[in-house]
C-alpha cells in the first residue's frame, strides 16, 4: 500500500463482509462498480 494510511472502518467492513460469506472477488467487483458509478455522477454535476 505504500505510504497510504489504512482506514480502520473500511478494514472492519471488509472483515464483516468476509465473515458473512462474501468473497474477496465480490467485494472488489462491488467497490469497482460503485467507484465507476460515483465518477459518472460527479461528471454529470
Amino acid at each position: 500500500m505504500g505510504n497510504r494510511e489504512v482506514d480502520q472502518e473500511w478494514v472492519e467492513l471488509v472483515k464483516q463482509a468476509l465473515d458473512a460469506g462474501i468473497s474477496k472477488k465480490e467485494i472488489r467487483e462491488f467497490l469497482q462498480t460503485e467507484s465507476q458509478e460515483l465518477n459518472t455522477e460527479y461528471k454529470a454535476i
